[in-house]
């Protein structure tokens, strides 16, 4: 079974919602977050963030490098 993003279920649920029901949801949603729940805005990357990147960045120059060679055969 795919896992759904967040993303998606705003976009498919959320975002077809009234306002009203939209608040309702996000006064529960923040409601049922515990106090003791904490987000690491830490600057410092991992290894593993170091890896993402470097493998998002190649990824990106790899399919940008194939539009450019696209683009200059059609010329």
């Amino acid at each position: 079974m795919p896992v759904a993003t967040a993303e998606t279920v705003y976009r498919e649920v959320v975002g077809v919602m009234s306002l009203s029901e939209q608040l309702r949801l996000a006064t529960m949603v923040l409601n049922h977050i515990p106090a003791e729940a904490s987000v690491d805005y830490s600057e410092e990357w991992t290894e593993e963030d170091y890896c993402d990147f470097s493998a998002a960045s190649h990824a990106y120059v790899g399919r940008r490098l194939e539009e450019v060679e696209e683009h200059a055969e059609t010329r």
